[in-house]
């Protein structure tokens, strides 16, 4: 369910945003027993500390994840995505690199292949091309590509970003540019 069980285990981990169900403005923080050395001590009166209904809603958001194999979802799902995404380099010069885990995909816009230089103007052409057939992402780095889809993502809604990119990158002469 996160980056630290695949990678380096991190001291202290925080929870935030979609805890809540992107309802409730909520955060979890998880550490190793040595430190929480406050216990069950409060250091001041936050707004949102302690709340029941946002922890109760947190709980929920964590039971359903697990009961509906969403992180399962995510790691198929996120690797035909990626898989696609990687063969699709071979027909299109401009992807110069595709990376991610789960639903945490980037893909890098590249002028050169050789060089790597970063295509911005190719990779916002793109993203408004997309979001004219209705698939939004964000542009990180001013040439990447970034998807975070939702974890309940179907193999359709898959098909359809792959299709969806595939058409803007021919729509931009997606060899470069």
């Amino acid at each position: 369910m996160f980056a630290g069980e695949h990678y380096v285990a991190p001291d202290v981990l925080v929870l935030g945003k979609s805890l809540g169900g992107g309802m409730l403005p909520f955060i979890g923080i998880v550490s190793k027993s040595e430190y929480n050395v406050l216990q069950n001590s409060s250091i001041g009166h936050f707004t949102h500390e302690k709340n029941p209904l946002y922890s109760e809603a947190g709980l929920a958001e964590i039971q359903y994840i697990e009961q509906h194999g969403l992180v399962e979802n995510a790691a198929q799902k996120g690797e035909y995505l990626m898989n696609t995404f990687r063969e699709m380099k071979l027909e299109f010069s401009i992807i110069g690199n595709v990376a991610g885990k789960g639903f945490h995909i980037g893909i890098d816009l590249v002028k050169d292949p050789k060089t790597k230089e970063r295509a911005y103007e190719a990779a916002e052409r793109i993203m408004y091309r997309c979001m004219e057939r209705g698939l939004a992402f964000k542009i990180i780095e001013g040439n990447v590509i970034t998807l975070r889809p939702f974890l309940i993502l179907t193999q359709d809604q898959c098909d359809f970003i792959i299709e969806t990119i595939k058409e803007a990158l021919q729509a931009v002469g997606g060899s470069g540019l």
